[in-house]
């Protein structure tokens, strides 16, 4: 099964993707209501050939969107005090984590512990197939180990669906 992460990027791409789908008409529509790209060429033209008018009308802008933000905060902004009560809300998360991290060791020396079971009677079973003359009760015991190496490889095969 995906990872959480693959699986989430691309749900993102899938959104990105769709909303590109709707918003690339519309703004399309936009450009070429206002002629925004001839608009964009004669505007570089003019910057190309003012260089210096270009970089003082640059430097006035950025001058003035400076002056305005700090008139608006009032020039005193109050050092940030970090707020303990987010941290302390995050422990759950990490416990949450860590259960999991321990459901997956565990999950993992299972599936070890099922690996090595199904080897083991695999290699039972082929000893008892070479048998060459076999009585009722070593017939009944291949079937037997037969069944349980087959639930032990659809429960490996099962349990990989899952992952």
């Amino acid at each position: 099964m995906k990872s959480l992460k693959k699986t989430l990027r691309e749900s993102r791409l899938k959104a990105h993707d769709m909303m590109r789908a709707w918003l690339r008409p519309r703004i399309q529509a936009v450009g070429t209501k206002y002629r925004l790209a001839a608009r964009i060429r004669l505007a570089n033209s003019w910057a190309a050939k003012h260089p210096k008018r270009t970089a003082a009308c640059t430097v006035g802008v950025l001058a003035a969107v400076f002056v305005l933000n700090v008139a608006v905060d009032g020039g005193k902004k109050e050092p940030d005090i970090p707020k303990t009560g987010m941290i302390a809300d995050m422990q759950p998360v990490f416990s949450g984590f860590r259960t999991i991290q321990v459901n997956k060791d565990i999950h993992r020396r299972t599936l070890e512990e099922l690996t090595a079971k199904g080897q083991e009677i695999r290699r039972e079973l082929d000893s008892m197939i070479a048998i060459p003359v076999k009585s009722h009760g070593d017939s009944v015991n291949i079937v037997e180990r037969y069944r349980q190496l087959e639930n032990i490889v659809k429960f490996i095969k099962d349990s990989g669906k899952h992952d």
